[in-house]
């Protein structure tokens, strides 16, 4: 069985919807694991916003954070081991983990970033029962649920990927591609799901379908 689930996507794809919708899933209520750790993408990315707005944000920020985050589930986990109990007991007690964005984020969000800077933590990642869900979604849906939300700060913030909608939509969508070019080089079980025409409901249920599975090499599902 997987223990933690990472959520990754391009901006409109679905992950904070889906990632409320994982949270209010009863089956998630019913995982044997003792501990749940929820990280948002306030934690896991975004934190490092004013160092980007500084123009000083620099591949070893981005690193330092992934690793920390990294190494905190890494040592939870190795504390639960070392307390030498027998592997029934071990399954009532491990740790579960969601992730919104990590680190094909950190690579395909930012040019300074590149495979090679996180390749360490997709491997770190793995032996932690870790499934990698991108969320993609298509062009005309992506239009729709950019510019649904009239925010001026949101508005403002889409036109630096370009002057048209069409523009904007084409920017991201060549982030998706990179984002599932990236997923290929994961040595994680990857589950592809596109939100165009799906609820988040609908999203969460196929991701817990896929995390009662028992842990494979590499599960890719395209769906």
């Amino acid at each position: 069985m997987y223990q933690g689930i990472i959520l990754e996507g391009i901006s409109g794809s679905g992950k904070t919807e889906v990632l409320q919708a994982l949270l209010h899933h009863p089956l998630l209520n019913t995982l044997s694991a003792a501990s749940r750790l929820i990280l948002t993408e306030h934690h896991t990315q975004r934190v490092l916003e004013l160092q980007e707005q500084r123009r000083r944000l620099q591949p070893e920020d981005h690193i330092a954070l992934l690793e920390e985050l990294t190494s905190f589930i890494e040592g939870c986990a190795a504390r639960t081991l070392g307390r030498g109990w027998n592997e029934n007991q071990l399954a009532s007690h491990d740790l579960f983990f969601l992730l919104e964005r990590f680190h094909l984020t950190h690579v395909f969000r930012f040019p300074h970033m590149k495979w090679d800077h996180v390749k360490e933590v997709d491997q770190r990642l793995k032996p932690l029962g870790t499934i990698l869900c991108l969320l993609t979604v298509d062009a005309e849906t992506l239009e729709k649920r950019l510019f649904s939300r009239q925010h001026t700060c949101w508005l403002q913030y889409l036109k630096q990927y370009g002057d048209t909608p069409a523009a904007i939509v084409d920017t991201f969508m060549k982030r998706q591609e990179e984002a599932r070019r990236l997923s290929q080089s994961s040595c994680l079980p990857i589950l592809e799901i596109n939100t165009s025409s799906k609820t988040a409901s609908t999203v969460a249920q196929q991701i817990i379908t896929t995390l009662s599975l028992p842990a494979v090499e590499k599960y890719s599902n395209e769906i």
